[in-house]
Parts: structure tokens; C-alpha cells; sequence
């Protein structure tokens, strides 16, 4: 039999490498001359594995974690669809202080509304004072329609005033609500650019976007299993984050998580796991939190099925999915077949690739999953875009006012059946996306013409019905976007692709699924084995041959 060479990098360099690939940085001079002291090689070997167990524990491998993550799902900032600042999450209205000289100098007023600046910041305007969100244990006032604490307002969609109930919405002259909750303070010199700007660490738009990153470096930190980025009804967030969930609970009309002020109450939340770089009463930390609390129409329950084609009444949500119902993924991809194919290449390494060769399709009519060149990949695409089609933007915004993410068939998300015929005012977005894709009997559309007559909300059926099948598997009739989770992990999908992308980060380099087969199922399955774990999974590899040999 032939031996192994032996060729293990020497200690110093095993060091360097150790260090480089849990913590971003080369290993300090102290620290090399530390393992330079010890007498034997077998001495420097066990300082280096002492080093690699440290490392594990340090920040900075929380840091490094989050930034491997953040490349690998590789998630962009939520686009704008109008004039920046506008681009989406923000559905509450933004407010600026009245200007010194007025009577109500300092108070805050609505930055854009129907009663002039000059009416709400003088003398007789309406004021109320509130503990605000956003700055818990202070108080400010509040003027002008922003301090309209009546359920009822007005609104003007076409210049005649409407009257409309507020249930706690800041539109048109009804007030911020409870805490504030529906308004936010932008103290800068533009009103608006604040949750915008990708420069503002604390801008909402960044933080949504590094949720789901974020929530893979939590796990890994906390040492929970790897499913959880997928699985669970847990994610991660500041209170800016957690505010964005609150707002799309109350936009569907499910009042009822005003009641809860764990989510920016720090006595509430002092409690919640967190980041190892902020203090757990911090309002800035990454703190664990329920997303089926924060937003009542994505689901604790974590079996819940709905069949638009024959259960009567309307589906109460979809379960939360981790980082699949963030809204820095939801919002960011704004339709259901770029979610799913997102979803496939970066959770289930899948590759989706023009056909290769002379291949006869059958003529495409109106189907991609079904018919032309395009079926190539949209028979992975739409099996997997089906669970993500129940949540769509509408409209713009414009100084964090005016977008909204419908849930058709849900809450308040409820139409005139007209809205299938495209006529005004049917005739935008996402009206018109559905009436040109939604097709009654396409692979992305598993209901007949019939049902759909029946139920117009029967176009939206969000499950995988059994006589298909994604990756080989059959669907448990979960719906949404937890259905999907379900699927990649019950085809062994999803760990394969976290063992890949794990093993690049340590190692340096990808494993080939074709050439290297055996080499991928063996870390797989002993990644499953110990509950899926990244960070013993991770201190596995530095013990490896191929580690240790610089390979």
C-alpha cells in the first residue's frame, strides 16, 4: 500500500492559514513568536489547534461568517422603481421637526402632507406626545395630521377627499398610531434619505439586505442547526428591521402586534440572543426574534396548507421561512420565478444553464415550464417559483410613503373580481403581472380556467400539488415559501450546498459535485450526523489532510 506523503504545512504556516480563514486576518507577531516557543513540533501543533478552538470563539469569526454569507446569497440592496430616495420597505411616513421661531418649534410634523408645514407647526394645530419606537424612554410631540388620534381620515385619490378608517396606518390625515409606529424621524437635512442611503449603517434598506446574511452568521454563533436559515420562524434584527415586519402586519390589517413591544421595548427584548458586538438591551443589535410575531400573515404553524381550488374561506398567510420571508429577500427579488431562481442557485447550488447541444423542444406557445428552450430551466423554475407568488409589490414611494407588498387572498388584501379582466384600475403592477404569467393550467399556475372562475384567488395556489415534483421530491402540501425550504432540504439539496459553500470559505476552493461525488457525500453526511452544525463542521475541515497540506 502506498503511504502518504508526509507534507503538512509546518506550524507557522498552519498558523497563518488557521488564521486567515477563521478570522480574516493574518496571526499577529505575538502570537507567532508564542508558538515559535514551544519546543517540539508536536508542541506547535497543539498551540495551533488551541489557536483554531480560540479563533472559533472570537468576534471577528462572527464577523467573517457574516461576511462569507453576505457574498455567497449575494443579496443587492432593495431597487428603487421611482426616483431615489424611493425604493420600497419603508411603509410608514417620515417626519421632520417644525422649524425654530414657529409655536410648535422642534415638535415633528409630516415631511409631506396636505396641511401645509406652516398650518401643523403654528399656534392651534393638533399635538400629542408619544414614546416613540424609534428612541424608547424618551418623548416627543407630535402635530398636524401626524397627531390625528381617531380612527378616521381622509384621503384624496383623485383630488375629492375620501373618507377611510386608520387602523393604525399613517396615510393620508391619519396619525402615526400607537408608539409612532406607522411614522418614523429622519433628523437629516433631506428627510427620506436616511433608510435609503447604502453608506448609513443604519439605514433600513442595508440592514434588510444583510438579514438573511446576518441570520446565517446567528446560527453559526449560536450553534444552531443549519436548516434554521430556512426552516424556522426565526430570524435576526435591530429594531429597524423588526419595524419593517410590523408595518406589513399592520398594512394586512392584523393590529394585534401592537401589543407585544418586544420588538423595540428594550425591557421586552433584553432577553433575545444576539450578536457577540452589541450589548442585548442594544436597539442596534442583531437580536434572535419570531417572525410570525412580528408579522402576522407569515405563520408560526410549520404545516399549514391551504388549497385556494376547494378549502373555502381565505388562507391566513404562509409560514415564515428564516431568511426566505425576510423582506431584504421578498423585497428585493419583486417576482416569484427571480425568487425561485435565486433561491435555487444559492440554497440548492443548483445551475441553471442554457441547453447544451442539439436539442428539438416543442414549440413555445405560452408555457416556459412546459414548452420552447426556456422549459430547460423553468421546469426547475416555476415547481419552485409556485411557493413564492403570494407576495408582490404596487406602486412607488417616495420619502419612505406610498409602496405596499400585497398578499392577494389574504387579510386585507381582497379585490373586485373585475381586477382578472386588467381594467382600470387593475390595469398596473401586480395586477398586470398576474394576468399575463398566472395562466389557468401552466406548470407555474396548477388550477384549470374553472377553479379560477370559481376563485380568482385559485391563481395564486402557493404548494407543489402531487403529481409534480422539484428535485425529486413530492411536496407535504406546505404552502409558500416554507414549502420550498422543505423540499431542497428533503432532497439533501440545501446541505449539500452549505457543505460546498462552507468548504470553499476554509479551504479555498469549491468541491465538484461530478469529479468529487464521494468526497461531497461523505462531508455531507457527516455534516447532517452531528445536527448540522457549521461551527464543528467548520473546525472539522481545519483538521482535515487537505487543510493541513495547504490544499
Amino acid at each position: 500500500m502506498r503511504e502518504e506523503p508526509d507534507d503538512e504545512l509546518t506550524p507557522l504556516r498552519l498558523l497563518r492559514r488557521a488564521s486567515i480563514a477563521l478570522l480574516g486576518v493574518p496571526p499577529t507577531d505575538e502570537r507567532m513568536q508564542e508558538l515559535l516557543k514551544r519546543a517540539t513540533p508536536e508542541e506547535q501543533f497543539a498551540y495551533v489547534d488551541d489557536f483554531i478552538d480560540e479563533a472559533l470563539e472570537d468576534p471577528r469569526f462572527y464577523e467573517i461568517t457574516f461576511e462569507h454569507a453576505r457574498k455567497w446569497f449575494n443579496i443587492p440592496l432593495i431597487p428603487r422603481t421611482a426616483d431615489a430616495p424611493e425604493y420600497g420597505a419603508k411603509q410608514q411616513r417620515v417626519l421632520t421637526a417644525c422649524q425654530p421661531g414657529t409655536a410648535n418649534e422642534g415638535a415633528l410634523r409630516y415631511f409631506r402632507d396636505d396641511v401645509p408645514a406652516d398650518v401643523a407647526c403654528a399656534a392651534g394645530a393638533a399635538k400629542t406626545t408619544v414614546e416613540p419606537w424609534w428612541a424608547p424612554g424618551t418623548t416627543v410631540t407630535l402635530v398636524g395630521s401626524a397627531a390625528n388620534t381617531t380612527n378616521t381620515g381622509q384621503i384624496k385619490p383623485n383630488g375629492s377627499p375620501v373618507e377611510i378608517e386608520c387602523n393604525q396606518r399613517a396615510e393620508g390625515t391619519c396619525g402615526c398610531g400607537k408608539n409612532a409606529v406607522s411614522c418614523w424621524h429622519d433628523p437629516g437635512t433631506y428627510p427620506g434619505w436616511g433608510a435609503y442611503l447604502p453608506a448609513n449603517p443604519d439605514g433600513q434598506r442595508r440592514l434588510l439586505a444583510e438579514e438573511p446574511a446576518r441570520l446565517f452568521a446567528h446560527i453559526v454563533w449560536h450553534d444552531r442547526p443549519a436548516t434554521d436559515l430556512i426552516l424556522s420562524d426565526v430570524s435576526v434584527g435591530p429594531t429597524e428591521v423588526q419595524a419593517a415586519h410590523i408595518n406589513q402586519s399592520l398594512a394586512g390589517g392584523a393590529l394585534d402586534v401592537l401589543d407585544d413591544e418586544s420588538w423595540w421595548n428594550p425591557a421586552s427584548f433584553a432577553g433575545a440572543a444576539v450578536d457577540p458586538l452589541h450589548e442585548a438591551n442594544d436597539p442596534k443589535a442583531w437580536r434572535e426574534y419570531s417572525i410570525s410575531a412580528r408579522n402576522a400573515f407569515f405563520l408560526k404553524e410549520r404545516n399549514y396548507t391551504f388549497d385556494p381550488r376547494k378549502d373555502p374561506g381565505q388562507p391566513s398567510g404562509f409560514p415564515s421561512a428564516g431568511m426566505l420571508t425576510s423582506l431584504g429577500f421578498l423585497d428585493t427579488y419583486p417576482r416569484e420565478r427571480l425568487r425561485a431562481a435565486r433561491a435555487l442557485e444559492t440554497l440548492a447550488c443548483e445551475q441553471l444553464l442554457p441547453p447544451g447541444g442539439d436539442i428539438a423542444f416543442n414549440p413555445y406557445e405560452t408555457d416556459p415550464g412546459r414548452e420552447g428552450p426556456c422549459q430547460h430551466c423553468h421546469a426547475r423554475i416555476d415547481t419552485a417559483a409556485v411557493h413564492f407568488k403570494r407576495y408582490a409589490k404596487t406602486d412607488h414611494a417616495f420619502e419612505g410613503w406610498g409602496a405596499q407588498y400585497y398578499m392577494p387572498g389574504v387579510g386585507k388584501w381582497q379585490w373586485d373580481p373585475v381586477w382578472r379582466t386588467g381594467a382600470w384600475p387593475y390595469d398596473r403592477e401586480p395586477f398586470a403581472q398576474w394576468n399575463k404569467w398566472y395562466l389557468p393550467g401552466s406548470l407555474l399556475t396548477p388550477a384549470t380556467e374553472e377553479e379560477a372562475n370559481a376563485n380568482p384567488y385559485a391563481l395564486f395556489l402557493d404548494f407543489l400539488p402531487p403529481e409534480y415534483t422539484l428535485l425529486g421530491q413530492t411536496s407535504d402540501g406546505t404552502v409558500g415559501p416554507l414549502g420550498f425550504a422543505k423540499l431542497i432540504v428533503a432532497a439533501g439539496s440545501f446541505d449539500r450546498c452549505v457543505v460546498r459553500r462552507v468548504h470553499e470559505r476554509v479551504l479555498g476552493r469549491d468541491i465538484d459535485p461530478a469529479t468529487e461525488n464521494g468526497y461531497l457525500e461523505t462531508l455531507t453526511a457527516s455534516f447532517v450526523s452531528n445536527g448540522r452544525l457549521v461551527r464543528p463542521f467548520i473546525k472539522s475541515l481545519t483538521q482535515s489532510t487537505s487543510f493541513r497540506r495547504g490544499q
